[in-house]
This record gives structure tokens, C-alpha cells and sequence, in this order.
């Protein structure tokens, strides 16, 4: 049923609903697609501008072309064509429209009809070809899916770094950088501070760390120490078990090791302009000696917004390793990777 045919208490402004509408608080209004919202600021794919984050603060009017679903503070769950009007909050569904306090607003999402609706992706890359005196070739790839209800969330993240350098004189080829390191974790919101982290995955390999793959597997809880319209900084802990496959071992060593752990984590994000943000967190994970003892990973950038879904990322990396494993020559590898890298990334 659309919303136009709302009984006429509701205030409602006659147009087509072939798109949702925003009109923002500066008066100008907006037609184009709600993606989600969390954190009280609202994913929006403008029709002409492509993907915005407005904050909830700045919405004057909404109105939506389908049914969302909403979630409140409470733990209510709420499903209909949704309708902000002067700082109140209506579900309309079969004709019965529902009031909610716009302030207990948790999230918006999919009502779930089109399951597409509850996902995004987002893809960057970046490269450095060398020729004459050096030749040399360096890469760096990521890939981020997520999907987002009203009630959870689901993020898988991959990065992989590669660089080769060939010598001219000899015409052999030297990799001096060869890792990877996927991610995936499943977020169910408890409330509007608390989260539990039903599932937190990782694999992460890398050549010079004499790391063939390392397997994390934890649960946890979190807590939004921060949660506003520029600002949000989680917390969380769990129980963790690696098991790890090294490259080289030396002779009459285990070339595996298995240990439970302790991940403790943090994550924090601000956004500078609405061009501009800065994302960073760092993650430790306390496991045996023989797996590394303590295995610390820092991550931070800025991501710089273009034109047409087009970003700029700055990024730095730092991972640590407190006891590496050395190799089958007793080669130790260096406890500390540092990276900074630069990549175009596109959202979907």
C-alpha cells in the first residue's frame, strides 16, 4: 500500500513515490534510494549525487518508496513505510500508522523483500610499475562485502600486498613482499550500546613473517564507548583459538601450532567533513608462545571522497609480532611490518 494513501493526519506532500524522498534541513530535498542507517547517520543513494551520509540531525523530511525495517533502542522491531516529519517518527502498515520516538531510532533497514537492498561492497586498488634502471612491480588489493539489517551485521574484508624486484644485471626476479589477510565477523545488536560478536574469523598469511596461513576463530562482546553522528569508538573482547602452519621450521620442530587465546580490540571513527573521514583500530590477540606469543595489528586512513563513488584511501598498517617462529636456517623474521599505502577504491 503506498504511503500517500495514509489517512490524511499524517502530513504528506503529494509527488511519485518512485523514489524515497529527503528533504533536508537547508530546504533542498533529495530523491534516490535508502541504503541503512546506524549511528544516527543515514546512508543515502542521491539519484543525481550518488552515495551520501547525511546525518539524522540535518533530516528535515523522509518518506520511503518501500518497506523498511526499523530497529529502537528498546529491542522493537518495526516494519512499514517509514515517514519523518518535524522531529516524529511513523511506520505506516495496511493502513495503520504507528508512532516512534525519532530520538530511540537505533537503525533502519531492508524490510528483507529484496535481500540485495541489505548489502554493499566496496573495492580499491593500487599499484607501482617500475622499467629502465629498476624494474619492479608492486600491488595492493582490498575487498569489503557487508550486509546490514536492523538487528546485525556481517563484514568480510580482504587486503593483499605483493611487490617483486628483478635485477637488471642477472635478470632474476626477488619478491620482497608477498601477504594476505582475510576477515570476517557477524555483529548482533543487543542494544544500543552493547553488541555481541557471534563470530570473528581471520587468515592471514604472509612469506617473510614465515607465516604460511594462521587460522583465528573467537567470539566476543562490544560496547559503543562513543556513539554519535561524527563520532564512534567501539570496544571489544572474546575468547579466541589459532592454529597456525609455518613455512620453514627447523629440523625435529613442529611445523604447526595450536593455542586458545584473548582478543582484545578497538575501533574508532570520525568524520572530519562530509568529504573526509578517518578511520583507525588496533586488535591484540594473546596466544602461546610457540604461536607468537602476542600478535598486535594497527590499522588507520583517511578515506577522501571524489566524484561518482570514487575515493582516495591513506592508509598505514602496523603488525607485530612478539615471537616470531624462525625458519629452517634459524633465520629470524623482524617483529614489526610497517606499510603505508595509497589506493583508488569505488563503492557499490
Amino acid at each position: 500500500m503506498p504511503v500517500q494513501a495514509v489517512e490524511t493526519d499524517l502530513p504528506l506532500s503529494v509527488y511519485k513515490q518512485e523514489y524515497d524522498w529527503i528533504k533536508l534541513k537547508s530546504n533542498e530535498w533529495l530523491k534516490g534510494d535508502i541504503v541503512s542507517m546506524y549511528e544516527d547517520q543515514l546512508e543515502f543513494d542521491s539519484d543525481e549525487l550518488g552515495l551520501q551520509l547525511i546525518d539524522r540531525e540535518d533530516i528535515a523530511e523522509l518518506r520511503s518508496k518501500d518497506e523498511l525495517s526499523i530497529r529502537m533502542i528498546d529491542g522493537t522491531i518495526a516494519t512499514g513505510y517509514l515517514v519523518i516529519k518535524d522531529d516524529k517518527l511513523f511506520i505506516v502498515n495496511d493502513g495503520v500508522v504507528k508512532p516512534f520516538v525519532l530520538s530511540k531510532l537505533l537503525s533502519i533497514a531492508s524490510s528483507g523483500e529484496r535481500e540485495i537492498d541489505l548489502w554493499d561492497a566496496y573495492l580499491s586498488l593500487g599499484a607501482n610499475f617500475r622499467a629502465g634502471n629498476t624494474v619492479q612491480f608492486d600491488y595492493t588489493a582490498g575487498a569489503k562485502i557487508q550486509r546490514r539489517s536492523s538487528t546485525s551485521r556481517f563484514k568480510t574484508e580482504y587486503n593483499a600486498n605483493f611487490s617483486r624486484f628483478e635485477d637488471k644485471e642477472t635478470g632474476i626476479s626477488t619478491t620482497t613482499a608477498n601477504s594476505s589477510r582475510l576477515t570476517s565477523t557477524y555483529d548482533w545488536y543487543f542494544s544500543r550500546k552493547i553488541f555481541l560478536r557471534a563470530m570473528d574469523f581471520e587468515h592471514f598469511s604472509d612469506e617473510f613473517l614465515n607465516v604460511d596461513s594462521r587460522l583465528s576463530y573467537a567470539i566476543g562482546a562490544g560496547y559503543h564507548l562513543i556513539d554519535n553522528s561524527r563520532t564512534r569508538w567501539d570496544v571489544n573482547i572474546g575468547p579466541s583459538y589459532q592454529k597456525t602452519q609455518f613455512s620453514d621450521v627447523p629440523a625435529n620442530e613442529e611445523s604447526s601450532e595450536t593455542s586458545p587465546g584473548l582478543v582484545l580490540g578497538t575501533e574508532f571513527s570520525y568524520e572530519f567533513t562530509r568529504d573526509i573521514d578517518f578511520e583507525t583500530s588496533y586488535q591484540i590477540q594473546l596466544v602461546n608462545e610457540a604461536s607468537g606469543e602476542y600478535l598486535h595489528r594497527f590499522e588507520s586512513g583517511l578515506k577522501l571522497d571524489l566524484a561518482n563513488d570514487f575515493d582516495l584511501n591513506i592508509d598505514l598498517y602496523i603488525d607485530r609480532t612478539e615471537t616470531p617462529r624462525p625458519d629452517e636456517n634459524g633465520n629470524v623474521p623482524k617483529k614489526n611490518d610497517y606499510r603505508i599505502v595509497i589506493t583508488l577504491g569505488y563503492d557499490f
